[in-house]
């Protein structure tokens, strides 16, 4: 009678549960029908094999494979978890599994961090302590919503996440990294935002490991481990996520293999076994419809105590729907079959696990099974938006712990010098480079007699810790030499300190003697290189602490940053722009250098403040020996007349002491008795003065007949009057500078009207030498490119760089003879010392778009005001539109298909080309800027095909493309 009344009440709870719309599995009101209509079809055997979900690995071929199909014929089973490791194996063996298969499989997947949890060569998100220090949840459901895109695409229905284990235990082998942190409030919000993101998109979460494994220092992969809490204490940590969760509609929970004597006091029967912990708590006391799966029965949390099919038998009873990873599922199923025919199990239980497992795979829409299509299988399993997601996780979750004297983010890095050393096994390069784009610094190597001593002359140094992203299980311990390391240079030099581990890191680290602490939480090369971003304020610190370290680094500790509008670094789909389209730029940029348009290049786009592409490209000559890369120096020829001598015009306009109307006989008296005397600097620099182009001041320098340089102007080496550097072993006579000044005063202008011209630029130096009573090149790098960072950028770069860093230009057969490296292609920058207001500058992509930036910020560039918003306005507006002048003050512009820029460009864009192959350009429409440097000159300035061709234009182009 009393097995009667349990089979009625069991069978009314199965069909209230098929109507219920509030039920966690509910899809659709014909889910019901079609639950009801494959229950009804099947037989005993059929029904129980449901219950059982098997292991399935894409890399043990035939054998097992066949195996499988075995289990699928003959023991019908309900479904599998994919193990390692090939993604297109893997949609090949579901499409052949799901076509032998009566009732469709229901495909689950170990999936928290992305398929690269058990799949190679796929998207891998940062771990959950990661995106558990963010202050805001949105993140982590879009990170769950292109986990199920990718579960979907490699036909995976299920994925055994989120972790909702509350790890309070530093010691914790198997969970750790793997959990939201320690807080449960945080872990219930964060494992609901995943569950969410999941959940809406079709895909069946998972929340593990109940009834919770956060607090243990064993892994029930290998014993069974110890929960000793009182009921309380578990209420309150433990289990609070599930609650919060069951409340949202998480759709199911996995079990673990625990021993937890408050629920379940036989110390031998593991939490995935217990009738007490999956019946009476889960499903009677904390309410949960959902479907209710064991973790793997494989593991010795469950099989050093009870023998193989006697774990299913008593996993089903204790109130589990889906016998993971059983071990043995002919003994499992007869065994249950046993239990329902002698009546131990009611047939109602069997049908309420079998019924929750068809709704589930009518929710996943197995009522409807489409084969998967492996075409563009790994390029949709590596997408754009998820590598994008993943940046800004990083650069979101880092967290600022200790922040003495406010001393990040570091705004004056003017005159400061920047050491970095990085620590442990861990890679290190990428955090290097990115600190690189920022400041010039040194790199420590202990290899070579270092001495902490060695770092006294040093601003700052950057330490970091690098502990091994490989696994979220290994070892966060710091070892004891670089522990005493980092205490001693704490000791005598202003410290940054960054942690690329786990925040347990901090557990054994003094960093007491650290001026700045960070935890970027992983070893991965997004966060480092979010960090130097961090650092120099690009972006702000908003992470938040997910554990408890000690009484000064304890929960949800955070010191919160401002930005400094410095250029950050991100993905193009961060800023609404689509990184196929960029990646076509590669294109053209690779058939340029295939018809010997230019060797090679480095092509910069920023948009909204953030470098979204940053790419070198060739070699240094066609003979490719020498590798363009990101920190070599281009020669950015009438580029310079921008980022040389117009920003110092541009200040003393700012500062009254300059007047763009004014005659140009008041600011270099010499000119009153030329036919310049009246001509206004707006004119000159908008190119309207009617001033004659250039003037090739070497050739009557050279040897009329053979062309050789005569020797009343050069000398094969520096000697008293032939001090100016013009190439290798060649300098001019210092007067002839003032010979060159003079031609220029002499050369007729024509009346007034557009026409380009250098010449302008060389009275401009003139005038501000004069000025300042100090050398054009000395101004410009201490008033703008030491305080923008700009370290990459100078004139005459041997007398800083090593020659191997610095791109050739033309082989000059003409005036200088020889291959020009390191010396200015400009022929009368040349002979100026190499140093001129129209020609000079040698820069990489990286520094110029700093300056470009600064432009586009309205004078405001990492914490600074250099310009007046009205000074930058001015000089990047027609100044003589009606008169056919595309030019702005300096800067060039495009007037439709005129100028050096795309058509696509807005009318407000500025910038400049150079004859070597170059050009800067910004746009702020669409807050953008685009840095193209190339030695199209190389070998000869005869080739034209970089310009025939329109190669700079084509990729601008391109970029305007890529803009959502």
């Amino acid at each position: 009678m009393k097995k009667h009344i349990l089979f009625l009440i069991s069978m009314l709870y199965v069909a209230v549960q098929a109507q219920d719309n509030t039920h966690p599995l509910y899809k659709d009101v014909r889910q019901a029908a079609w639950v009801d209509s494959v229950y009804n079809s099947m037989s005993m055997d059929q029904k129980i094999g449901q219950l059982f979900m098997m292991a399935a690995y894409s890399n043990k071929g035939t054998s097992h494979k066949e195996e499988l199909k075995r289990l699928i014929q003959e023991e019908e089973i309900g479904g599998m978890i994919f193990m390692q490791d090939d993604a297109q194996v893997q949609v090949e063996m579901i499409n052949e599994f799901q076509s032998l298969s009566k009732v469709p499989l229901l495909i689950g997947m170990d999936a928290e961090w992305d398929l690269s949890m058990r799949l190679k060569n796929t998207n891998k998100f940062p771990w959950a302590m990661t995106t558990a220090a963010l202050a805001e949840n949105d993140l982590i459901t879009q990170m769950g919503t292109k986990v199920s895109d990718h579960l979907k695409r490699v036909g995976a229905h299920f994925n055994f996440a989120p972790v909702v284990d509350v790890n309070v235990n530093p010691k914790n082998p198997i969970i750790g990294n793997r959990a939201f942190g320690a807080d449960p409030v945080n872990v219930s919000e964060k494992g609901f935002a995943y569950m969410n993101g999941m959940q809406k998109n079709g895909i069946l979460a998972s929340a593990k490991h109940f009834p919770g494994h956060g607090d243990t220092d064993k892994d029930s992969h290998k014993t069974l481990p110890l929960i000793g809490h009182d009921r309380q204490r578990l209420d309150s940590i433990e289990l609070y996520p599930y609650r919060y969760l069951i409340d949202r509609g998480l759709t199911s929970i996995m079990v673990a293999h625990l021993n937890v004597p408050s629920l379940e006091p036989n110390a031998n029967l593991p939490s995935s076994l217990s009738k007490k912990i999956v019946t009476e708590l889960l499903k009677e006391k904390l309410g949960f419809k959902g479907l209710i799966i064991t973790d793997a029965l494989n593991m010795s949390g469950v099989t050093n105590s009870y023998p193989n099919g006697l774990t299913d038998y008593m996993a089903f009873e204790a109130g589990n729907d889906i016998l993971l990873f059983s071990q043995a599922v002919k003994v499992g199923k007869e065994k249950i079959k046993a239990g329902i025919e002698s009546g131990d199990i009611p047939e109602s239980r069997l049908e309420e696990s079998v019924k929750k497992i068809l709704m589930s795979k009518y929710f996943v829409g197995l009522n409807n099974f489409k084969p998967i299509s492996t075409k563009n299988l790994m390029a949709d399993l590596n997408d754009a938006e998820s590598k994008a997601l993943t940046q800004k996780i990083f650069e979101k979750s880092a967290t600022l712990l200790k922040n003495e004297k406010s001393i990040l983010p570091i705004v004056d890095i003017k005159g400061k010098k920047f050491a970095w050393l990085g620590l442990e096994e861990g890679d290190k390069e990428d955090y290097y480079q990115y600190l690189r784009k920022y400041v010039e610094v040194d790199k420590i190597d202990l290899n070579k007699g270092f001495t902490v001593n060695d770092l006294d002359k040093y601003d700052y140094v950057f330490i970091s810790v690098h502990k091994s992203n490989e696994t979220p299980y290994k070892s966060y311990v710091v070892s004891q030499n670089s522990r005493d390391l980092i205490r001693r240079i704490g000791m005598k030099s202003k410290v940054i300190l960054s942690v690329f581990g786990s925040p347990y890191a901090l557990l054994n680290l003094d960093d007491h003697t650290s001026n700045a602490t960070i935890v970027a939480y992983q070893n991965h090369e997004d966060a480092m290189k979010a960090v130097p971003q961090l650092i120099f304020g690009a972006i702000p610190f908003k992470g938040k602490l997910p554990v408890t370290i000690n009484k000064d680094y304890h929960y949800g500790s955070c010191l919160e940053t401002e930005t400094t509008q410095r250029l950050g670094y991100s993905a193009p789909e961060n800023v609404g722009m689509s990184s196929a389209m960029l990646d076509r730029i590669d294109e053209i940029a690779n058939w340029a250098m295939q018809i010997q348009a230019t060797p090679g290049m480095q092509i910069i786009v920023a948009k909204n403040g953030k470098v979204v592409y940053d790419k070198s490209f060739g070699y240094f000559t066609y003979d490719k020996k020498k590798k363009v890369e990101w920190d070599d120096l281009y020669d950015v020829a009438s580029i310079t007349k921008v980022v040389g001598a117009l920003p110092l015009i541009m200040d003393q306009v700012d500062q009254k002491k300059f007047n763009l109307d004014e005659p140009l006989r008041n600011l270099i008296p010499r000119a009153i008795f030329s036919d310049k005397s009246n001509v206004t600097p707006r004119e000159i620099l908008a190119h309207q003065a009617g001033f004659y182009p250039w003037i090739p001041f070497y050739k009557e320098t050279l040897d009329s007949v053979n062309y050789t340089p005569l020797p009343t102007y050069y000398s094969s080496a520096p000697k008293a009057g032939y001090e100016i550097p013009v190439a290798n072993n060649m300098f001019m006579l210092n007067s002839y500078k003032d010979s060159m000044m003079n031609k220029i005063f002499l050369k007729e202008s024509v009346p007034k009207r557009y026409r380009y011209s250098d010449l302008g630029y060389y009275l401009f130096k003139d005038y501000l030498e004069r000025s300042k009573y100090q050398p054009l090149d000395i101004q410009v790098k201490n008033q703008f490119y030491a305080p923008l960072g700009m370290s990459f950028t100078t004139y005459n770069p041997l007398n800083e760089f090593p020659k191997d860093k610095i791109v050739p230009t033309e082989n000059d057969q003409i005036f200088r003879k020889q291959l020009i490296q390191g010396y200015v292609h400009d022929q009368g920058a040349a002979m100026m010392g190499g140093v001129a207001g129209h020609a000079g500058i040698f820069s990489n992509a990286n520094d110029l778009a700093k300056m470009m930036q600064m432009f586009l910020n309205d004078g405001l560039y990492g914490g600074k005001r250099y310009f007046s918003k009205e000074v930058i306005r001015e000089f990047t507006k027609y100044q003589y539109r009606a008169q056919s002048n595309r030019r702005g003050l300096g800067f060039d512009k495009q007037f439709g298909n005129k100028g050096p820029a795309c058509p696509c460009v807005s009318s407000s864009s500025f910038g400049h080309s150079g004859f070597t192959g170059t050009l800067a350009w910004a746009d702020p429409d669409k807050d953008l800027v685009y840095i193209f440097l190339s030695n199209r000159v190389y070998p000869s300035a005869e080739n034209r095909k970089l310009i025939q061709h329109d190669i700079r234009e084509k990729i601008h182009q391109r970029i305007y493309d890529a803009i959502n």
